[in-house]
C-alpha cells in the first residue's frame, strides 16, 4: 500500500511540474509572438524609379492595381494593387498607361507618393 501512495504521489508530482512547464513555455512564447508582432512592419523604407503598366483603377477606394516589376530589397515583380498615399488618383492616368512610381512604408504597409507617365 505504501508502495502505491508513493507512485501516485510521484505521478500527482510529475503532472504538476509538467503543467507548470507547460503553461510557462507556453507564455515565453506568446510573450515572443508579442514581441514580434509589434516590430513587424520595421523602419520605413522607400523604393523610387519602380516600373509597371496600369491594370485597373480604383477612385472609390483611392487604390491603383499595377503590374510592376521587381522592387529590390522588398518583392519581386507581380500584378498587385496599391494605394495612393493622398487617395487622389491624376485624371492622366488611365488603363494602359506605363508608368514609374514610387513606393514608401514599412512593409508590407505601403503607398504610392508619387505615379507619372515616363
Amino acid at each position: 500500500m505504501r508502495a502505491l501512495t508513493a507512485a501516485l504521489l510521484v505521478n500527482l508530482f510529475l503532472v504538476v511540474v509538467g503543467a507548470a512547464g507547460g503553461w510557462h513555455l507556453w507564455r515565453r512564447t506568446a510573450a515572443q509572438a508579442d514581441a514580434r508582432t509589434i516590430t513587424w512592419g520595421g523602419p520605413e523604407r522607400e523604393w523610387r524609379d519602380v516600373e509597371g503598366v496600369v491594370r485597373a483603377i480604383v477612385p472609390e477606394l483611392g487604390i491603383v492595381v499595377l503590374t510592376h516589376a521587381d522592387i529590390p530589397g522588398y518583392m519581386p515583380g507581380m500584378t498587385m494593387g496599391f494605394r495612393l498615399a493622398g487617395a487622389k488618383i491624376p485624371p492622366s492616368l488611365s488603363v494602359g498607361d506605363a508608368v514609374r512610381f514610387t513606393v514608401r512604408g514599412s512593409p508590407p504597409l505601403v503607398v504610392v507618393t508619387a505615379i507619372e507617365k515616363p
